[in-house]
């Protein structure tokens, strides 16, 4: 079966380029972008290639001609994430293919840093001395971790609790549709200062098990700012009532609702 398909996988390619001989290797793509950028997707001739990185090719590359040839270009489409301020974009380009030799190679993908791309066929990796693409800086970076979002997806219980108090507080207001959304935004604008507050200092640790415990007293921080303002507007609440940090007025000063 694994057999068939990469014969018909050859037999489509051929069909491609004019039954011409073709070769398709792996293929990895290069996030050369600012720290609070990434690629979080992209495709080359409609083959995907996912999340941008720094340099490993993990995906089957689409098939290009056995001999490089003047003029060749493949159509790159890119996702792009701007996790600081919390939104994306969607950019295409038909981008020329550098020149290779019959060896053939994996397909590098290159999203450089002032928004160009470039293509490169190499059988060596991205750092090697020999590589003949762009030997640009290629950050080691974790945006989501320095820029988190205002979408929370952790701690869904907690949420919910928040989200009863808001109501608890809505429901006796003029309008309580629009205070309820207000009072949501307030709530998520709170939960990024304290991410961004705490989150970053883990960013830059390599160490696999300081990384997992800085993680562990960052989230302990957050939950802890979070309940100084719910127990800011519930102050009876059980929690409330046993905790020292739901007790710091520094953080009770921004309040949940208002």
């Amino acid at each position: 079966m694994a057999l068939g398909a990469v014969l018909l996988l050859a037999f489509t390619a051929g069909q491609a380029f004019g039954k011409e001989e073709t070769f398709g290797y792996s293929m990895g793509g290069i996030d050369h972008l600012a720290d609070n950028l990434s690629v979080t997707d992209f495709w080359v001739n409609g083959a995907a290639g996912q999340q941008a990185g720094n340099g490993n090719a993990g995906v089957p590359a689409p098939p290009l001609p056995a001999k490089w040839r003047p003029g060749l270009t493949v159509h790159v489409v890119w996702d792009v994430r701007d996790w600081q301020h919390d939104k994306g974009s969607t950019h295409q380009a038909d981008v020329s293919v550098d020149p290779y030799s019959e060896d053939g190679g994996n397909l590098w993908v290159h999203f450089l840093a002032n928004g160009t791309v470039r293509v490169v066929v190499s059988e060596l990796g991205p750092r090697a001395a020999g590589y003949p693409g762009p030997h640009d800086p290629i950050p080691s970076k974790e945006p989501w971790n320095m820029y988190p979002s205002r979408i929370a997806y952790s701690d869904v219980g907690e949420q919910l609790l928040d989200t009863q108090l808001i109501h608890q507080h809505c429901d006796a207001t003029s309008n309580p549709v629009s205070c309820v959304k207000q009072a949501h935004e307030r709530l998520l604008d709170e939960e990024r200062v304290d991410a961004r507050r705490y989150l970053p200092q883990c960013a830059s640790i390599t160490n696999g098990s300081s990384y997992d415990e800085c993680m562990r007293r960052a989230y302990q921080s957050m939950r802890a700012a979070r309940l100084a303002r719910r127990c800011h507007v519930a102050p009876g609440l059980p929690d409330c009532k046993s905790s020292t940090n739901a007790k710091d007025p520094q953080r009770a000063a921004g309040a949940l609702v208002q």
